[in-house]
Parts: C-alpha cells; structure tokens; sequence
C-alpha cells in the first residue's frame, strides 16, 4: 500500500510486471519488511529506466519547407524575367578613318636638302616636311630655255629663206648656231639663187637690178667661162681639202666615242655594285651621247663634202662657154636644187618644232620643280615610313618618300566569323577592349557598329576561318591610365563585343539543357 502511495505509477508498473508482483505476496511475513524495501527500490530503479519520448513541433519544419519552395518560385520568376546581353565576339585592330596617305617627290631625281621631320612625328596640314635642292632645277630651266630660243629664232631664219627675204649677214648667221649641214644647205641655196639672178639678167640683158659684183660678172662672162674650168678645179682641190680634214677629225672622233664608250661601259657595272655614284655614271653616259652626236655630225659632213666635190667635179666637165641655153638649163638646174634644199630645210623645221615642244614640256617641268622644291603635308597626321634618312637623298618620283597616317578619329575594324554573323547588323552596340590595356583594370570602350561586309572572306594565312569585315565607330580616343589620357594608336589589337539580343537567364539555361538533349541523339 505504501508502495502505491509513493508511486502513483507503481500500479502501471506492477501491472506490467505481475511475476514480480506473486512473488512478493507468498512469501514470508518475516521478510516482509526485507521484500518491501528492496521492491521500493527496484520501483525507482524502474522509474529511471523508463525511456523518455520529446516531441518536436510541426512549424519549424513546415517553415524550411516553404522557404526552400519560395525561393525556387522567386528564382524561377526572377530567372524568366531577367534579362542578359548576349553578345558575338570579333578581333581585329584600330585603323584610321582615313587611308594611309603616302607622299611622293614632285620630280624624279630631285636631290634632298634639309629634312624637317621624323619618323612617328605628328604634323598638320600645311606643315614642312622636306625642302629639295633648287641648283638642278634652276640650271634645267635655263638649259630648256636657251633651247627652245635657239631653235625658235633657227626656225624664223628658215622661213625667211624660203620666202625669199634680204640676206642675213655673217654675224647674225654665226648667232643662231645652226647645225654645220643646215648652214651648209643655206649657203648653197644663197648661192643657187644668186646664180639665177645673174643668169636671168643676162638673158634679159638687163645688168641694172644686179649688184655691182654681178654686173662685172655679167660683163666678163666670156672671161668667166674660160675661167670657170679653173675655177671648178680650185673648188675641187679645196672641198678635197676640206673633206681630208672633216676625215681626220671624224676618225679622231670615233676614237674619242669608242674611248668613251669603254670607259662607261666600265663605270656601268659598279653602279650596279653600289661602287661609284650615279651622277658620275651619267655625266659619263652624256659624253658618249655627245661624242656619238659629234661623229654623226663629221659623217654629214663629209657626205656633204663629197656631194660638193662631185659637184665641183661635175661643173669642171661642163667648162663651155654659156649660151642661152646653157642659161635656162643653168636655171633649171639650180631651181632643182633649190627645191631639194627647200625640202630639207622644211623638214628641218618640222623636226625643231618638234624639239621645241619637248623644250616646252621640258621647261614646264623645270618650273615645277622649282615651284615644289618644299614637300609640305597634305593632311594632319603621324610621319610613318620616312626614306630620306639625310642630306643628297636622290627621290624616285614613281616611290613614296615618306607616308602619313591621318590624325582623324580611328575605327576599330575587326572579323566576325561566318557562324556568329546571324543576328549581327549595323547600329548595334559595341564594347571594344584594347589588348594593351587590360580590361580587369581598365575597362573597355564603348562603340557602334557602322559598317559590315556584304560577303565573307575567305581564309589565309593570318584567319583560317571564313568571316566578315566590319567596322566599329567607338566613342573615344584615349583610354584613362592613372588619371592620364593616354591616346590610341593605329594598329593596336582589340577585341570586340557585339551586343546582338537580350536574353532571360531561363531561356539560356534551358538552351543548354536542349542542347545537351539533342546531342543524346547523336549518342551510338
């Protein structure tokens, strides 16, 4: 009874345990007090064996629960929502608006004499570049000069001998420096046309119009064709003479022309070696050219010679004394000749006209030169590629001196590979990063696309890919280094961008779970 009064819970103890129960009721009354006290404590120590059951609350767990499904709502949401820029990426290099302007010498041949610029300098419009020698151009405009005058007044004495006008004294003739045979033809038909007179007043027995001398001619005619056998042979003898000395100066000449032809001959190959300079190698070409011009003359002039001497010949033959007929075929005769000297001299004068109108182009030119002796820049720009390293640079007008990349705003022209070209159009915006300057550090440049090719080139050596030329106008022309604007340069390697669409982030990473689904299909 005690037991139960302590414990409340002992009769659901000793309910569940009724073996233990019987055994304390049949035993002795003696130990009874003994059996009490050790159930007591076998009830306590049951007591604290009983397991002991804690029940956790249902709102924590159904809170971790709706947390974990709102977040994949809103990340869901927020994923189908959101918007990313989906972008092409194309490399290439920054070039100037403008094409590289490469600057040439305004003659061939001009001669370097002071150089005001260097290579990467940067010049504007108008600027001095370089200044060239006026010494040859100056002594070829008066060569052209005195040329095309010498030939002008050679011509105008021509044409007064043709049309007949008053003589031209020695003086005057020995001014105008006429070639050797063209003098030669001009003292002839002087000559032809003076017999004519004589002949024809003799005819009309007229002496009054001649001149003095002719007048003693007319009168003495009878002693002059006795005399003209003489005469002719007197002739003879000095045309020989003179046909001997043309011969020895024209083999003197020949020798001189051969002298000078070895020597240029020699000269020509060390030009080639770079062992002589040029100047020398043409200063000896002239003297060939004018020792072969001088042979040339001599061998006229020996024709001439030998023409003049059966000339003479001829007249010694016909040592008979003049009659009327012999008058008029004198005349005739001579109007032959006059007309075959007329012709030459005509075509004399075709050919200076010709020579003049190269003496015309030649002074042109020669004044041109001296008007461009300073090469000034035609646009603002950096000097690139500068071939005149000193003082006597001899320009070649067909090769650039010098080149100068227009300072205008550069483009940044790049290749977009023929898989990425599909939603790629002009107008779209453009982040342009220059290698040089890393982007992590210093950000990249915004840009537009302005331009792209209408068809894809085909790969070489530098692309081996298929792509397609654009160009992209970016928005400024320095990148910022430690508070510095530092300015871009032509030919500085980027990478760009190009802003196609927009895209949710969902829709990208379902493209790529359908991605990844198609490619099952390729699975064997």
């Amino acid at each position: 009874m005690n037991g139960q009064n302590s414990a409340p819970d002992g009769s659901t103890q000793r309910d569940s345990n009724p073996q233990k129960t019987g055994a304390l009721v049949v035993g002795s009354k003696s130990d009874l007090a003994t059996s009490r006290s050790a159930e007591n404590k076998m009830i306590r120590a049951e007591e604290f064996d009983q397991p002991i059951i804690l029940q956790q609350p249902n709102t924590w767990s159904r809170a971790i629960a709706m947390g974990i499904v709102g977040v994949t709502v809103l990340t869901i949401g927020w994923a189908s929502v959101a918007k990313m820029d989906e972008a092409v990426m194309a490399t290439g290099q920054l070039e100037p608006q403008g094409a590289v302007q490469p600057i040439q010498a305004p003659i061939n041949g001009a001669v370097v004499e002071e150089i005001y610029v260097k290579d990467g300098q940067r010049v504007k419009q108008g600027d001095l570049l370089i200044r060239f020698d006026p010494t040859a151009g100056a002594a070829e405009l008066r060569a052209a000069e005195q040329i095309r005058d010498s030939l002008v007044r050679q011509n105008q004495f021509y044409r007064s001998q043709l049309a007949g006008s008053s003589p031209v004294s020695v003086a005057e003739i020995s001014k105008l420096n006429l070639p050797p045979e063209v003098l030669s033809l001009t003292k002839n038909r002087e000559t032809l046309l003076e017999e004519n007179r004589l002949y024809q007043a003799q005819l009309a027995g007229n002496t009054a119009s001649l001149t003095p001398e002719q007048q003693i001619r007319a009168q003495t005619g009878l002693l002059e064709s006795q005399s003209r056998a003489a005469a002719a042979q007197a002739k003879v003898a000095q045309a020989q003479q003179q046909l001997s000395q043309t011969q020895a100066q024209l083999q003197s000449a020949r020798k001189s022309l051969a002298i000078d032809e070895k020597i240029y001959n020699d000269l020509a190959p060390l030009l080639v070696d770079g062992g002589i300079a040029r100047v020398q190698v043409v200063r000896q070409e002239q003297q060939v050219i004018e020792s072969r011009a001088e042979v040339n003359r001599l061998e006229q002039e020996e024709q001439r010679l030998q023409y003049a001497i059966s000339q003479a010949q001829q007249e010694l033959a016909n040592t008979v004394a003049v009659s009327g007929k012999d008058l008029l075929d004198k005349i005739a005769e001579n109007n032959e000749q006059i007309a075959a000297i007329d012709s030459q001299l005509n075509k004399v004068i075709l050919d200076n006209e010709s020579q003049i109108a190269e003496s015309e182009k030649r002074l042109s030119q020669a004044q041109l030169t001296l008007r461009y002796q300073e090469l000034r820049a035609p646009v603002d720009g950096i000097v690139f590629d500068l071939q005149a390293k000193g003082r006597g640079f001899v320009a070649n007008s067909s090769e650039p001196i010098l080149k100068i990349v227009p300072g205008n705003a550069l483009v940044a022209e790049v290749y977009i590979t023929n898989k990425d070209i599909g939603f790629v159009s002009e107008g779209m915006p453009v982040d342009v990063r220059v290698d040089s300057f890393p982007f992590s550090e210093f950000g990249d440049i915004k840009g537009t696309l302005v331009n792209v090719g209408s068809d894809a080139l085909p790969p070489d050596q530098i692309y081996n890919y298929y792509r397609f030329p654009a160009k992209v106008e970016i928005d400024r022309q320095a990148i910022s280094v430690r508070g510095n604007e530092v300015p871009l340069q032509s030919g500085m390697s980027v990478s760009a961008n190009i802003i196609t669409r927009k895209r949710t982030v969902l829709s990208i990473f379902t493209d790529f779970f359908t991605r990844k689904t198609d490619s099952l299909k390729n699975v064997r």
